[in-house]
């Protein structure tokens, strides 16, 4: 064999070798780099699972504690209030909390009250281990004397995940009150809670309740095939120990396309060494494995320092082992991308999630606003009847009249905040009426003295009370409240804030200066309240984002970002803007206009003249559910002049109306009434031959459902607590009206009563 042979062998032999080794190399370093990726990736999804899983514990402590500081729990441990289990906690109540058991425990630690949910439908005593249990888990709670310790733990049980929660009951949330007893509630993670969970983390989770084989490691990364894996995430009690496992099903992308990576390197280092190998045999040129050697160089540093390095290979001359390394640089910007873009796409995801909880606070907060609105406006309007009626039986000059005054006051205060509440989750449009801008910065001045400001000293300026604009009261004294402590809160609660009121013309003159936000309102007179503080000033890159949903610069616990959101989107209803100015280092001013409007004509008969025209006392059918508003309000009616009938539901109306001998001239009625409602009953009562004219009072009732009710039964709709003229007045409007299919306009425009 010839000599040139032999060394076309040998250097096939060699390229051929060290082809093989760059190749394997280059693959197990790839597959390494993305097997590693792999593992971070499955160990930050196991620990964001049992963050929400935590996240759903403090929200199953939070409902805990706000049973365990109420005073009826406090009687109840004592032996006292023996309903309060049957009051509280309801199948309804129990299941929209997602309470499985609840049990009360004196000072003691015997059992006083327990419950459990046995079905959707059905309450029962709680399973007496469950019991034990709780009263060994409930001493570390009673043995406490400052009343603080709240235990929270886990718990295994015939396949499903059993969360615990202990607290001690006290007479109030402050610390260092020793312990009345102590309320525990148990809630089962069930195959659709695990659902639920899923969904949210956007990952098949289940439960494993095997003793985990890789204590007291918190996280298990296990690979079950070539496209799916396995995190198993360790729950642990109180004490630390494992309770079970979250398993987390992933699939193994990362890892699918590492192996595809390491195969197209294999390939490309092995084809650059049957090309190398060709110019070797061909030229012999020892620059050529110099550079293949400058290339494995590159290629190992680059293994070295992993996906989140920035080294390149090296590119020279423009022939193929160029391309080789062009190839091998784009492979390095694709994986450095996708680990980039994985990482954003994590973090994207949990800004999205905190979003998600701040959205679903504000819906819970309609949903409970709305539950309670029927109940709570029931007793604003029979508070307001008594003290109505009190007033009424003392003189003028009376050292209690004024004080009545006030709290009638404050209940049509308390009644805009509930409507304002209702407003807010409904999206309902505001209530406009005429007020004199002085008076609504009065009123509005009188609701932060009572510390809001903490040591600031407010200076108003109001010179003219001839201002009047067309607006919502509660939502304006909303606005103006808002802004006031979020300049008590940007000056520590130290410094002067001033508050101030002028009439301005739009378009300005010539050289006139506009805040950013009111460029684009409508020619016209506007009234234009200024609140400006000496705090630090906002920032000129926060300036475009403070009136965004959820944005805030205040740390955590002290703001949601919300205020000046809803502060927005009120004044945009109002046909105004919102307006801001700031220096840094001198102070904020923020900018409300509001379009002006005349000054309203005084009203030329009080709406009690009505009924003293009449010849005799006219007939009123007066229908709610409610035992004090009935008294309340018939006793005022009846001092206006009306013979009442009072009753307490649909049904007892009903049979009323069929049985009375006489005519029937107005029927008031509430909505919400067991037996019959209120729409039943008017329904009843139209489809009689000449129905009398019916007027609707509900504490629960927005805008477009009243103009749809006063279009089909109802000549009129109030909203409780509703003023005694106001209702008088309404009444004798409906008794002076042609039928039951007339409108009556009630005060604002409105056919809901303000």
């Amino acid at each position: 064999m010839k000599l040139q042979h032999k060394a076309w062998g040998l250097v096939l032999a060699t390229v051929g070798f060290l082809t093989l080794i760059a190749a394997g190399v280059s693959e197990r370093s790839i597959s390494s780099t993305f097997s590693t990726m792999e593992v971070e990736r499955a160990a930050l999804e196991g620990e964001r699972a049992r963050r929400l899983l935590e996240l759903q514990m403090d929200g199953f402590v939070a409902t805990l504690k706000d049973y365990a500081y109420w005073a009826d729990t406090v009687q109840f441990a004592q032996g006292e209030n023996r309903g309060y289990m049957e009051e509280n906690f309801t199948t309804d109540n129990m299941h929209s909390l997602r309470i499985s058991g609840v049990a009360v425990l004196n000072q003691r630690g015997e059992d006083v009250g327990d419950l459990r949910m046995v079905d959707r439908d059905t309450l029962g005593p709680m399973h007496q281990v469950h019991l034990n249990l709780i009263k060994g888990l409930a001493q570390q709670v009673l043995d406490d004397t400052s009343g603080d310790t709240v235990l929270r733990t886990y718990r295994s049980e015939q396949g499903q995940l059993l969360l615990i929660a202990i607290a001690a009951i006290r007479p109030d949330a402050k610390t260092g009150t020793s312990p009345r007893g102590a309320l525990a509630m148990l809630r089962r993670f069930d195959q659709r809670e695990l659902v639920d969970f899923s969904r949210v983390l956007m990952t098949p989770a289940t439960l494993s309740y095997l003793s985990p084989t890789h204590v007291p490691e918190s996280t298990h990364f296990s690979v079950i095939s070539d496209a799916k894996a396995e995190e198993h995430a360790v729950i642990h009690d109180h004490l630390g120990q494992p309770v079970a496992e979250l398993v987390l099903s992933l699939d193994r992308d990362l890892h699918q396309e590492g192996h595809v990576l390491a195969r197209a390197a294999g390939y490309a280092v092995a084809l650059t060494g049957l090309l190398l190998g060709a110019l070797l045999v061909l030229l012999l040129d020892r620059l050529l494995l110099r550079r293949l050697q400058g290339i494995h160089t590159d290629l190992q540093s680059i293994t070295d320092e992993g996906a989140s390095g920035e080294g390149s290979v090296r590119v020279v001359g423009n022939d193929e082992l160029s391309a080789l390394a062009v190839t091998l640089n784009r492979l390095l910007l694709r994986v450095r991308s996708d680990a980039a873009e994985q990482k954003a796409l994590h973090e994207r995801q949990e800004a999205l999630q905190m979003q998600l909880m701040q959205s679903q606070k504000t819906e819970a907060l309609g949903r409970f606003t709305s539950g309670i609105a029927h109940d709570f406006n029931n007793s604003l309007a029979a508070i307001g009847g008594w003290m109505r009626l009190a007033d009424e039986d003392l003189a003028s000059e009376h050292p209690a009249h004024e004080a009545l005054q006030q709290g009638l006051k404050a209940t049509r205060y308390a009644n805009g905040l509930m409507r304002q509440l209702l407003a807010f989750s409904r999206q309902s449009k505001p209530q406009l009426q005429p007020l004199q801008v002085c008076q609504l910065i009065d009123e509005s001045k009188s609701l932060v003295t009572s510390g809001l400001l903490k040591t600031c000293h407010l200076q108003v300026a109001c010179p003219s009370n001839d201002i009047w604009v067309q607006a919502d009261l509660t939502q304006m004294q909303q606005v103006i409240v808002n802004l006031l402590m979020n300049a008590a809160d940007a000056m520590g609660g130290k410094g002067t804030i001033w508050l101030s009121v002028e009439s301005r013309i739009f378009p300005l003159g010539e050289g006139g200066a506009m805040s950013d936000g009111v460029i684009g309102l409508a020619p016209g007179r506007y009234a234009c309240l200024t609140v400006r503080d000496e705090g630090p000033g906002i920032a000129s890159e926060h300036l475009p984002r403070i009136f965004d949903p959820f944005f805030t610069t205040k740390t955590v616990g002290k703001g949601t970002g919300l205020g000046l959101s809803v502060a927005h989107g009120i004044m945009a209803r109002h046909g105004g803007a919102i307006g801001v100015s700031s220096t840094q280092g001198v102070g904020t001013s923020m900018h409300l206009y509001l379009p002006q409007c005349d000054a309203p004509v005084a009203a030329q008969e009080d709406g009690r003249a009505g009924a003293s025209t009449l010849d005799m006392a006219p007939h009123l059918l007066f229908v709610d559910d409610d035992e004090l508003v009935r008294h309340a309000w018939g006793a005022l009616l009846e001092r206006q002049g009306w013979a009442v009938t009072r009753a307490r539901d649909g049904e007892e109306a009903w049979r009323l109306y069929q049985q009375s001998d006489h005519q029937w001239s107005v029927v008031l009625t509430d909505l919400a009434m067991p037996k019959l409602d209120g729409i039943g009953l008017a329904q009843r009562i139209r489809a009689t031959s000449a129905p009398p004219p019916i007027v609707l009072m509900s504490g629960n009732v927005s805008l477009e459902d009243a103009e749809h009710l006063m279009e089909t039964d109802f000549v009129a709709v109030l909203h409780k607590p509703v003023d005694a003229e106001q209702l008088n007045s309404v009444l004798n409007q409906a008794l002076q009206a042609s039928g039951p299919a007339g409108r009556i306009a009630t005060p604002g425009g409105s056919p809901e009563a303000r």
